[in-house]
């Protein structure tokens, strides 16, 4: 049997971006989703992403390198993935560590994003070829090709400071988020309530959620903290009705959209 040999990226491009030019170009061989209209060196707050892409299964954000996958991309990807509102984010190296691959499988189990480390090898014959290291459940990828949208948020999404894709139907809870400075600002739906929540990651999430809190502490606005091990949060109470008050849909988008936009005015105007 005559074994496939593999070369490094490096001998076909002298610079990691030609090889983002060409994997732009041949978005749909990543086979992470619909995604069309990608843009190289996709600017990010005042940092750029590698490959930003849209299409039918929302924002696709790619980091890649040369070689051995490395923690400083990994972080890139989460924050530009976050700031995005990325539906899928994908690392793209030509090897990954264990603990990375740990790491993004547990990203896939409390993440509205799906993630991916793709292997990137190149043959003898600089053909290109790509490989899941690690990639969401495939259930989550059925249901994505399946996907039926909420009614509710429609009116929402199609302008407005909550403008943009549209949003899966659930059986249960549905919401929509916007990013601040990386606070993650979300209107939420539940069966029989309605809220709008704020959350903090990351190691001062509780210093930075008590800063937030500061800024309502005298205000008209009720509110409640809480926090677990990932995440601190601010919930702001809507209203005692949801999913299950359809005849009251307009009345909830209403409160949520003007209780979401005031809370979002208050943390731009901050330093926070």
């Amino acid at each position: 049997m005559k074994i496939q040999k593999t070369k490094p990226l490096s001998k076909a491009y002298s610079r990691e971006e030609q090889f983002s030019a060409d994997l732009a170009n041949h978005i749909e061989h990543l086979n992470v989703g619909s995604f069309e209209d990608a843009e190289i060196e996709s600017t990010v707050g005042t940092r750029r992403a590698d490959i930003v892409a849209t299409g039918n299964d929302g924002v696709l954000v790619i980091e890649n390198q040369f070689g051995k996958a490395d923690w400083d991309h990994w972080g890139r990807l989460e924050a530009y993935a976050r700031l995005k509102e990325a539906s899928v984010a994908a690392l793209v190296a030509e090897s990954f560590e264990e603990l990375m691959i740990v790491t993004c499988s547990l990203r896939n189990e409390d993440s509205k994003i799906d993630w991916y480390l793709i292997k990137a090898e190149l043959s003898g014959h600089d053909e290109l070829s790509f490989h899941h290291v690690s990639r969401p459940a495939i259930d989550i990828q059925v249901q994505r090709n399946k996907i039926e949208f909420s009614e509710f948020w429609a009116p929402i999404r199609v302008s407005g400071l909550f403008a943009g894709k549209p949003v899966p139907a659930t059986g249960g809870s549905e919401w929509i988020s916007k990013s601040i400075r990386g606070i993650e600002l979300t209107l939420q739906i539940h069966k029989k309530s309605c809220s709008v929540v704020v959350y903090f990651y990351g190691d001062n999430r509780i210093d930075r959620r008590n800063r937030i809190v500061d800024l309502f502490a005298d205000s008209e606005f009720e509110f409640e903290i809480g926090e677990s091990t990932k995440s601190a949060k601010i919930v702001f109470p809507v209203s005692d009705k949801g999913k299950n008050d359809r005849d009251d849909w307009d009345e909830i988008r209403s409160g949520l959209v003007s209780l979401g936009e005031s809370v979002f005015t208050r943390v731009m105007e901050s330093d926070v």
